[in-house]
């Protein structure tokens, strides 16, 4: 009679399995922190004016530098992972400047952009965000993706008053660039 072999999980085979030393119940919480976010922060770069493949591109960049460790040691890794991709995101501004190779139709491997799907008003309102100064952008964006004045101001490095009132304007602008204000008017 053949014994049928039990398979063993310690962690020492989990060691060679996983890539970057996770370990299991790390992975776990990292895998549902990378599926929780990357789409997030994905459209809070297209909320700041990248492309949709740009913003990808930041945001895995951004996930790649908490490997294999740094994700550990974050005490707000949602506002970090923005911050971060944000910063990928302006750095690739060379890159497009000079393209050294051509543009594939479609990315390879695993990629939000499928997840990305926009509608015809989301289009037009990221549109209106592109004709928004920069510190507008930002702060809209910021609270687009459901963080405080503080908490964003916090991440940029700026006070919550700065951020209040650059997301006041933005708001204010954003009424008149998507003509909200005459459908609210015309509605009543």
């Amino acid at each position: 009679m053949t014994e049928v072999p039990v398979p063993i999980t310690t962690r020492v085979e989990y060691a060679a399995l996983c890539p970057g030393d996770l370990m299991p119940p790390d992975r776990d919480v990292f895998d549902a922190l990378y599926t929780s976010e990357m789409r997030a922060v994905t459209v809070f770069l297209m909320n700041l004016g990248a492309s949709v493949y740009e913003a990808a591109d930041a945001a895995h960049e951004a996930f790649l530098t908490l490997l294999p460790d740094k994700w550990r040691e974050l005490e707000h890794p949602r506002a970090w992972l923005r911050k971060v991709a944000h910063r990928n995101y302006l750095r690739q501004v060379d890159r497009r400047d000079h393209p050294l190779d051509p543009v594939p139709d479609r990315p390879g491997g695993t990629c939000p952009v499928d997840l990305v799907l926009l509608t015809e008003e989301q289009t037009r309102v990221l549109q209106a965000l592109g004709q928004l100064p920069p510190a507008e952008r930002e702060a809209i964006a910021w609270k687009l993706d459901g963080f405080t004045h503080e908490e964003a101001a916090r991440a940029l490095g700026k006070s919550p008053a700065a951020v209040r009132k650059a997301y006041e304007r933005a708001r204010t602008r954003l009424i008149t660039l998507l003509e909200l204000k005459r459908k609210v008017e015309s509605s009543e």
